[in-house]
């Protein structure tokens, strides 16, 4: 076993009793058994610490943040434990997923055939298992928005080969502990949602290839731990991060993504108002006032 590269699993829980049992077994499951489990808890009131105790007891390294910090700072915790104890690796896992066995195996080869790429897997919904969520993700810059490649789609092999991408989604990336070291942590400032993109960027800034592997495979309870994409959390961070990030890493576009942002912003306010739905256009306009007053990390949307 000594031989063998060590492996972090990172799980983020927040409230999600009704979805670490099953991922934590999926993982434990795995092919590959030179794992360390780290699960870090953003302060969840569900009982679910209490239960992982209870279920896993001490094959989990359960570190509790204290308050909730979010994807970026409980993950940025998990790193930081990882790379203190001597792990080779790191995986950044949601809890809302099922891996496949050779998961973490397929990822830690497709990252030493490709010079210690980042690598993102085949990604597939929970509930229709042969619908694909994501092959990789790209860029569309003119426009300031995420692809994932090939959502929705069903998987007739077209997503079988592998092959660089701009970035790699949050929810299951391999990250070689030397590139940690090189790039750093992830933006806390986001909080929620495009701290993954941001980081991917960062570590192509630095020479490093992100690597789509379509033989590791798991499968997503989608958007299942913030509610969904038409919750008013979802649709506060994805706004305002999303104008922090091309601020970032896309202002030779801006004469292009900003009115493309506020057009499709007035339209989605204007279907919401029709459906009664006041509090995602309240969320729409307390995002872009933030982003404008540069407001940013966690806001209290119970208000």
């Amino acid at each position: 076993m000594s031989n063998l590269e060590k492996i972090a699993i990172i799980l983020v829980n927040y409230n999600g009793k009704e979805y670490n049992e099953e991922c934590i077994k999926s993982i434990f499951e795995s092919s590959y058994k030179n794992l360390e489990v780290i699960v870090v808890d953003n302060d969840s009131k569900d009982g679910s610490p209490e239960l992982l105790r209870e279920q896993f007891g001490e094959k989990i390294n359960l570190i509790m943040a204290g308050k909730n910090l979010g994807f970026s700072g409980a993950n940025n915790i998990g790193i930081r434990k990882a790379i203190e104890d001597g792990c080779d690796y790191v995986v950044l896992l949601n809890n809302d997923t099922l891996i496949d066995k050779n998961l973490i195996s397929n990822m830690l080869n497709a990252s030493k055939e490709e010079n210690d790429a980042v690598i993102s897997p085949k990604i597939y919904y929970y509930d229709n298992k042969d619908i694909i969520w994501s092959a990789g993700a790209d860029m569309r810059w003119k426009k300031g928005v995420t692809d994932q490649r090939g959502i929705n789609q069903k998987d007739d092999g077209s997503y079988d080969k592998r092959e660089k991408v701009e970035f790699g989604t949050g929810c299951c990336l391999l990250i070689p502990s030397k590139v940690i070291k090189e790039v750093g942590y992830l933006a806390d400032d986001y909080f929620l949602y495009y701290e993954d993109t941001d980081y991917c960027m960062r570590i192509r800034e630095k020479g490093f290839n992100i690597v789509y592997e379509p033989t590791a495979v798991l499968y997503h309870k989608e958007s299942a731990s913030t509610g969904g994409n038409l919750s008013k959390l979802y649709i506060y961070y994805n706004t305002r991060n999303r104008l922090i990030f091309n601020k970032r890493f896309n202002s030779k576009n801006k004469a292009s993504y900003m009115p493309y942002f506020y057009v499709t912003r007035v339209a989605r306010c204007i279907l919401w108002s029709i459906k009664g739905r006041s509090d995602l256009v309240k969320a729409t306009f307390s995002a872009i006032y933030d982003y404008k007053k540069n407001i940013n990390g966690f806001k209290d949307l119970s208000k």
